[in-house]
């Protein structure tokens, strides 16, 4: 029988002991910021550190072309924009993904339509993108969620068929390759992240990327106020907006990616470790792998449950259990559906509408992954193997101890809602 769950009292399985810290940076992030700070030149449009930061990204990737941008957010708007992407537009996107891949499109001046996702990859269901185009779409934003790449043949096979753009959003699928290519070079664009929390980070940045030479120079031009490479700097033929990213961030961005190889293979080496222990757990089934993947980068780790084999623990209750145990937590995204501004169906400022109607139940993948889906952390991933396995000894607490945790859990969750909606009234 697994020790006694440290909900209900019992030593926590990781008392005393911590996780890797994140974002992880050493003498040459210093070396290089100092650098730029004695160069006195600080914006990339006159420095190398960004284009060096590029041309190294972009080899490390397998791309042909990449423009560093300010955001992930941003990179998405300005892959979308270069796909042409515009009013009067709808373009897909997962229910399972952070709101900018949504509000991305709305800011690009279309309508994102929300599609359900494969439950066990938690990635775009090719099938859903089908039933959901229209004579309108211009384009689908696949997300390679927690580094797991979407099924990128049968998604590049179906926009390939109906003359529809494909953008990768690969904030989370740095180092991630689909039969011997990285992400980001499949479809006509992808979008990467370097936020704070990404696999390497330089608090913020993004990248487009592109194996298509005119994509790459409407994009470039979007990013640099609409102007043209080839002429003179202050010519401006179309459109454009002030995406550089700065000297600053390219410089940590350098370094960051130096180490990224030997985190990859360390987190690919924990989550291989993290399948095969925890499928010994009855109803813990892992976020699903796929063979066409040649490596797979991990943002977090997923773990589905099966509530009946819990006794009926909620998420919230699982993942309070599992904090007491000391285990590092990572996102927990809702169904972009479930967000209040999908909901109301809000406008953007420039007047693109938010989405569809999505009633409860419409996305029943999407809301079986909410419910019933924890993720870990991705420091937990950069942690010894021992440390690594204590998050299957903590589960196989909780399994055994599931009808005692969700009675305490229940409570715990009760009271935590009554002191939140106590303090929004007190707001008022």
């Amino acid at each position: 029988m697994a020790a006694r769950p440290a909900i209900l009292g019992g030593t926590p399985v990781r008392a005393g002991k911590s996780w890797p810290s994140w974002p992880q940076w050493d003498g040459s992030e210093r070396e290089r910021l100092q650098a730029v700070l004695d160069s006195g030149t600080w914006c990339s449009a006159y420095g190398g550190e960004v284009a060096s930061f590029v041309e190294e990204f972009t080899a490390f990737q397998g791309a042909r072309h990449g423009i560093a941008v300010t955001n992930g957010t941003h990179a998405l708007e300005a892959a979308l924009c270069a796909c042409g992407v515009g009013p009067g537009d709808e373009v897909i996107v997962p229910a399972m993904t952070f709101v900018a891949t949504a509000t991305a499109v709305m800011t690009a001046g279309a309508t994102p339509v929300i599609a359900d996702v494969e439950p066990e990859s938690c990635c775009l269901d090719p099938a859903a993108v089908a039933s959901a185009i229209t004579d309108r779409t211009r384009a689908v934003v696949a997300v390679h969620l927690s580094g797991r790449a979407c099924d990128l043949d049968a998604l590049t096979s179906l926009c390939g068929e109906r003359g529809i753009a494909l953008v990768e959003d690969c904030a989370q699928s740095h180092g991630t390759r689909w039969r011997g290519r990285g992400t980001g070079t499949i479809g006509d664009a992808g979008a990467f992240s370097f936020q704070q929390s990404k696999l390497i980070t330089a608090g913020e940045g993004g990248m487009v990327t592109t194996e298509d030479d005119e994509l790459f120079e409407r994009a470039w031009s979007y990013a640099n106020l609409g102007r043209i490479r080839s002429r003179e700097w202050y010519f401006h033929a179309v459109h454009g907006t002030n995406l550089r990213m700065t000297e600053w961030q390219g410089a940590v961005l350098r370094a960051q990616l130096a180490r990224l190889p030997d985190q990859q293979r360390r987190r690919e080496e924990s989550g291989t470790l993290l399948d095969t222990e925890l499928e010994k757990i009855p109803g813990v089934t892992p976020q699903s792998g796929d063979e066409r993947m040649d490596s797979r980068a991990r943002w977090g780790y997923g773990i589905h449950y099966d509530p009946s084999q819990f006794s009926g623990l909620s998420r919230d209750g699982f993942e309070a259990a599992l904090g007491r145990e000391e285990i590092a937590l990572g996102f927990r995204l809702p169904s972009l559906h479930e967000l209040e501004l999908f909901k109301q169906g809000q406008q953007a400022p420039n007047g693109a509408a938010a989405t569809r109607s999505y009633p409860l139940g419409s996305l029943p993948n999407a809301e079986q992954v909410t419910a019933n889906t924890v993720w870990l952390d991705q420091r937990v991933l950069l942690a010894e193997p021992e440390d690594v396995l204590d998050v299957v000894a903590a589960i196989a607490r909780i399994r055994d101890s599931a009808g005692a945790v969700k009675l305490r859990t229940g409570k715990t969750v009760r009271a935590a809602a009554r002191v939140a909606k106590a303090a929004l009234r007190r707001s008022r």
